[in-house]
């Protein structure tokens, strides 16, 4: 069966970080790209969105868009939508909005525009300018269930305009058969024989971090007699150096130089996940948590806390051992208990990769969004 006609499909994002957020711009737009739509990028110039666009050759155009009001932004980004003359705009930070809605109607656009919602706001926005920005939006998409709740809680949009779609994974490039595993603990300088744990994510306050080392410290004094190893993969966020620098100093406080493998930013997450025995997903509060679902497709047992839209992805004792954020003293023994029972590890990676490529997979994804572009664009709402 044919798939939707081909579109023009402009995707905005003016995030400077680097995370489940910003993977998902170039993956999602990639793929609709393969289909044979006609995608365009808008980016802010320092995003680090913009180095992944061009690695994947998807067209991009840099704005300086971010905060409430910003005149020049707002002009710059009528002219990019006047000259591409898109089908669908497609947004992924709430903030963009306030340049993306004024823009649009300087423009003469009347297609639809879409919002990704993939975190939560803590505050109702339902004042009257909110309200005149969310008339112009179609539809929210929201990466969870959590956050589904979350948007028709605080946003001023109908219930039926709010749909979820999970992000999902390139399954040819999270495939554990392409890796060789003692190749990339050896460049790690990572000891024969030794047990890995580690966690993979932007070095941010509320990440759990801090839970992670605590846990570290605690297991390596409970088993001096394994050889414990622990990684942490990711950097910091723009604007959050002196917190990284933070947390590379707390490990050092608790005697982990040693045991605490700091990689920094890299781009072969596969690889490295594929090196790990456990993976740890700590934050306290997330939309999603793509990389749990990366660990799983890679084969690897998760640990994860309860937090917003993991319980999209984590089922307590099938899919992972699940712990309260804040309590690294539970982590600890769900680390624990993986390390200690090899046959309760194997099972959990084993429902962790089938869920994975079962519900996560990035065909089905696209179709869904593919599937609401069209639907859009044939009656507008």
């Amino acid at each position: 069966m044919a798939g939707p006609a081909p579109t023009r499909i402009l995707q905005v994002c003016s995030s400077l970080a680097w995370g489940g957020t910003e993977m998902h711009v170039p993956i999602l737009s990639g793929k609709l790209r393969d289909r044979g739509h006609d995608v365009r990028l808008v980016l802010h110039p320092k995003g680090s969105i913009v180095r992944e666009a061009r690695e994947r050759d998807i067209p991009a155009e840099t704005i300086r868009t971010g905060g409430y009001v910003n005149p020049a932004s707002t002009w710059a980004l009528q002219r990019c939508i006047r000259r591409f003359r898109p089908g669908v705009i497609h947004l992924h930070l709430s903030r963009d909005l306030w340049q993306a809605v004024p823009a649009a109607l300087l423009a003469g656009f009347d297609g639809p525009i879409l919002l990704t919602k993939h975190v939560g706001s803590y505050v109702k926005k339902k004042d009257p300018l909110h309200r005149w920005l969310y008339r112009r939006v179609s539809r929210i998409i929201t990466v969870s269930e959590t956050l589904n709740r979350n948007v028709r809680e605080t946003c001023p949009i109908p219930p039926d305009r709010v749909v979820t779609v999970h992000p999902a994974l390139d399954m040819d490039r999270f495939d554990p058969d392409r890796y060789d595993r003692e190749d990339t603990r050896r460049s790690l300088g990572i000891p024969a024989g030794a047990i890995v744990a580690g966690t993979v994510g932007r070095v941010s306050p509320g990440k759990g971090y801090e839970e992670f080392l605590r846990a570290a410290r605690l297991l390596r004094d409970r088993h001096p007699d394994r050889l414990l190893r622990f990684l942490v993969v990711g950097s910091a966020s723009y604007g959050e150096e002196a917190y990284h620098e933070r947390i590379v100093q707390y490990a050092r406080e608790l005697d982990l130089a040693e045991t605490v493998h700091f990689t920094g930013f890299r781009r072969d997450i596969p690889a490295l996940l594929n090196a790990m025995d456990v993976f740890i997903f700590p934050s306290r509060a997330e939309g999603f948590g793509a990389t749990v679902i990366e660990a799983m497709a890679m084969g690897v047992a998760c640990v994860s806390t309860r937090s917003d839209g993991t319980l999209d992805t984590v089922a307590d004792g099938e899919t992972s051992l699940v712990f309260q954020g804040g309590d690294a003293e539970g982590l600890a023994r769900s680390v624990e208990s993986l390390l200690t029972d090899a046959r309760l590890r194997a099972r959990i990676a084993e429902t962790g990769y089938r869920q994975a490529r079962e519900r996560f997979n990035l065909d089905a994804m696209a179709d869904r969004v593919e599937s609401l572009y069209a639907a859009l664009m044939a009656h507008p709402a």
